[in-house]
């Protein structure tokens, strides 16, 4: 099962004690998720998000709505007044063709079609039926890239008046997201996994909470341990490339005249580094017969390789 299903099992059990936040948390599943509203159905083309609208609904209302599996739709039936009275309650008014939606001043700021509803914002005024609202709306459109792979979280809408309603909603939650039209659709996504942490914190999906956080953690230590390996190959791979010029200039010095004149401490050096061109300057210095520090070796090699440069300007 994908990380998205197993948020929206989760977020599937969540059910709000308030009947409020109950409201609120319908109206995204119907305003978001509905395919259809009928005079005397709400259509799904998922079945938990019927589910849970059926769940709620009962919750609220006490109204035993019936269900209808079809086989590419869900569909919840009740009475035209029990759908009168729950359009009523999610601010929703209902003409002879048409479906009105309210802003929080209460007055109606645009008509639709019955299956392009956008649900009015009068049901989440306050912090918890926004948190409320947003569940329903990840049940109803939204999905998760698995964060193993990729941190994305998006909801795909129908409209833009439903895109800028759940972008207000997200953004008085201080979660900010990005837009872009895909087909014709809208699509809100988050990019930023400490966005997403807190969305999940939003809507009480703590177990997918614990586990993006473990994914994270493992991610992070994982590129910390890659910078470190990546950086001490750069280090080999310096020294190994130091090394090789040095040993090179050491042998073309001793073929030249005047190399036994040299101060004793740089000929014991060069043998040295002769003998040993893998290991590093450190380990150099502790092969050394007398006592020399690690900066004192490479000035040695510098001061050899200097002088076969030296040589080799003259030979030319």
């Amino acid at each position: 099962m994908s990380f998205s299903n197993n948020v929206k099992e989760e977020l599937f059990k969540v059910l709000p004690q308030a009947r409020h936040c109950r409201i609120a948390e319908l109206a995204a599943l119907i305003g978001f998720g509905a395919t259809e509203v009928r005079a005397d159905a709400f259509c799904f083309d998922n079945r938990m998000t019927g589910l849970k609208a059926q769940t709620l609904i009962y919750r609220i209302f006490k109204f035993e709505s019936g269900e209808a599996a079809g086989r590419n739709l869900f569909t919840l039936r009740c009475s035209k007044p029990e759908m009168t009275e729950i359009l009523e309650a999610l601010k929703v008014k209902k003409g002879d063709s048409q479906i009105f939606s309210v802003d929080k001043q209460g007055q109606n700021i645009h008509n639709t079609l019955r299956n392009d509803i956008v649900p009015g914002m009068l049901v989440c005024t306050q912090t918890c039926c926004k948190r409320a609202f947003l569940r329903g709306a990840f049940l109803a459109c939204g999905s998760l890239s698995d964060p193993e792979k990729d941190y994305h979280l998006e909801f795909v809408l129908k409209n833009e008046k439903q895109a800028f309603m759940l972008r207000e909603v997200l953004s008085s939650l201080s979660v900010e997201t990005g837009t872009v039209m895909r087909k014709k659709t809208y699509v809100l996504y988050i990019k930023d996994s400490e966005m997403i942490a807190m969305l999940l914190t939003l809507t009480d999906a703590h177990v997918a909470l614990m586990d993006l956080e473990n994914i994270r953690i493992l991610k992070e230590v994982r590129n910390d341990v890659n910078r470190r390996v990546n950086c001490e190959t750069a280090n080999i791979e310096k020294t190994v490339r130091a090394a090789s010029k040095q040993v090179e200039d050491i042998r073309f010095l001793a073929s030249q005249p005047g190399f036994d004149e040299l101060p004793e401490e740089l000929k014991v050096t060069a043998a040295l580094r002769l003998e040993h061109p893998e290991v590093s300057l450190s380990e150099l210095a502790m092969l050394h017969p007398t006592s020399v520090s690690r900066s004192g070796i490479n000035h040695r090699l510098r001061r050899l390789c200097e002088l076969a440069e030296k040589a080799g300007k003259r030979r030319s």
